[in-house]
Formats: C-alpha cells, structure tokens, sequence
C-alpha cells in the first residue's frame, strides 16, 4: 500500500508554496500518494490541490483536523509560519495520529505567543527541516532539540535558467521579490538615485513583484523624477533574465532566497543584503557581492563596480548552484526522510 502524504502550506504564491508542489511532485513519481492542502485559496491557480475556506484560525483547525481523521495520512508535511502551528494543533485535535514533518522556510519573527505554541508543540513534531543554516540556527535559539532539525537546501533545476540574453543599449538591474517588509526594494531605488542623480551613471531598474508597499515605491518614484529610470513589472523572472545585466536582492532577512540562486544558474552577476540565508548562497567576493542591510551608498557603490565589470564571480557562482543547490539534491534529501 502506498504511503499517503499530506503537503500543508498556505495558498498565497510564495517561495513555500513552489518548494511543496516541487516536493510533492518528487514524491508522487517515488511512488507516495500526495494531497496538496492549501488554506483559503489557490493564488497560483494549482490543479491538483483541495482549499481549506475557514473564517478563522479555529474554523481552520477544526476543519483540518476533521480533513486529518477522513484521510489518515502516514505522515503531514507542513510548510511556512504560521501553518505549521495550526496544523499541529488540528493534530492534536484529530484522532488520527500522523508522522509530522515542519518544513521552516525562512528566518521568522515569532512573537511570545508563536514562540511558546512552537515549544510547546514540539510533542506533535518529528522533524524540523530547515532551508538554511541561518533558519536552523534562528530555531535553535527556541531550545528545540538539536537532534530534530536538519538542514535540507532548497533547490532548483538549472537547465530552466539558461537563457539567451538580449542585447540593449543601457546597463539594466533587475529584482524580484514581493513589496513586504521583509524585502527592501527602497534601498534598492535609493543607490540607483544616487547612480544616476549624483554620480551621473545611467542605469535602469526593473522591479518585479506585488505586494502591500508596491504602491509606496511607486509613490517615490514619481515624487523623485525617476520614472524614466526606475519601471514596474509583473510577471516571470525568467521573462526579465534576457534584460537585465546584475541581479540585486535588497533584504532584511531570509531563509533561502532561491531567485538569487536562479539568477546564478542563469550566470547573471548578483548582488545581495549580508544578511542569514544570503550569505550562504552568495559568498562575498567567491560567487557574487554582498552589501550592508540598508545601506543606499554601498550598495549604490557595488552597482558601479559590477557596472564596470569588476568582481563579476559567475563561473563559481554558477558551479556552486550546480553542486549545493540542484532540484536532484534536495529530493534526494527529502527522500531520506520519508
């Protein structure tokens, strides 16, 4: 009899929910049976995936306990904060009693209440799979124990990235991510402000992504005349790779940012925030160039020099894609578990 597998994340489009889907879809070829779950909705407009549409948090967990007991899996999959917690108090509240694998995908902020619910519900968790050691070490610090959790790097197939590059006029950057706290595309805009107002340096920007602060971005470039310079976008990152000239991550944290391991599969120079999780992928001065979180003056200044074609790092970085970062490698790894 096939082993059954419930994969639970949350139905925004998100790095999380890519990872799961990449995940499951690994495990139904190996032979598991594998039910997508995803809680409210289904942004990403997935085929294969049954919505939990609670009112509430307790709405939620009652129905996903109830789920529990109807499909008796082998073992739950959770993915994301705060999925996970919810998840194992329907555990807790089901009958049924399943194996339950936490999947941490990023360096999260737990406020006290999250952060006792995650101690104490460690009665309910066989593993705590984190994408980075940065994430690992942002757990350890919850006194969960050290034999639970181990890191499994996320991972991508790097014969997607290798796209022909068309040819433009003017040096152009580009990131993508979603316009959130957590991402800092205003020190971004900044360091090009400089590079161009300042310094004199032409250069575009292309910025690609949705979310609650696009429209506070935006508002700053109209205020401060770089329209003509700085542009919005929807869309792929692989629509953007032909375009742009450097990759730049502009962050306050991280778990594993997989787009920059994109851009270097794509052997793009890059650029990014020295902060956990990015500086696992991108080794300063070895596969790309770190700068200081919030900081428009260095970064502007990294831009000049990847410009220049300085310290562009792209053979490495894209054999370290290859060796520590490939789908093939973090299946593998999930498969072990399993």
């Amino acid at each position: 009899m096939k082993q059954k597998i419930l994969n639970i994340v949350s139905g925004a489009k998100s790095g999380a929910l890519n990872v799961a889907v990449t995940i499951g879809d690994f495990l139904k070829c190996e032979g598991f049976e594998v039910k997508l779950i995803l809680r409210k909705y289904n942004k990403a407009g997935i085929a294969e995936a049954d919505v939990i549409k609670d009112c509430c948090t307790v709405d939620y967990i009652y129905c996903l306990a109830k789920l529990i007991d109807a499909e008796k899996p082998d073992i739950i999959m959770v993915h994301g904060y705060s999925t996970h917690l919810w998840t194992k108090l329907a555990l807790l509240k089901a009958n049924h009693r399943a194996r339950l694998i936490h999947i941490e995908h990023n360096v999260e902020r737990y406020t006290k209440f999250r952060a006792y619910l995650l101690k104490k519900l460690d009665c309910c968790t066989e593993k705590y799979i984190c994408v980075s050691e940065g994430v690992a070490n942002s757990l350890r610090k919850f006194n969960l124990p050290d034999e639970k959790i181990q890191v499994i790097y996320n991972g991508i197939d790097i014969n997607k990235f290798a796209i022909e590059k068309q040819p433009h006029s003017e040096f152009t950057i580009g990131m993508v991510a979603r316009f959130t706290k957590q991402k800092d595309q205003m020190t971004l805009i900044k360091a090009v402000e400089i590079l161009t107002k300042i310094k004199k340096i032409p250069v575009k920007l292309i910025l690609m992504g949705e979310g609650k602060l696009k429209e506070q971005c935006m508002e700053y470039v109209k205020k401060h005349n770089l329209a003509e310079t700085i542009s919005f976008e929807t869309g792929f990152f692989t629509d953007l790779i032909p375009r742009i000239d450097l990759f730049v991550l502009s962050t306050h944290y991280e778990g594993l940012p997989l787009v920059l391991c994109e851009a270097m599969a794509a052997k793009l120079p890059v650029i990014a925030t020295n902060v956990a999780g990015v500086n696992e992928i991108v080794i300063s001065k070895e596969t790309g160039m770190l700068v200081k979180e919030n900081n428009s003056v260095d970064l502007a200044e990294k831009i000049e020099e990847a410009r220049q074609g300085k310290n562009l790092y792209i053979e490495k970085a894209y054999q370290k894609v290859n060796e520590q970062f490939s789908f093939k490698n973090m299946c593998e790894e999930y498969k072990k578990i399993i």
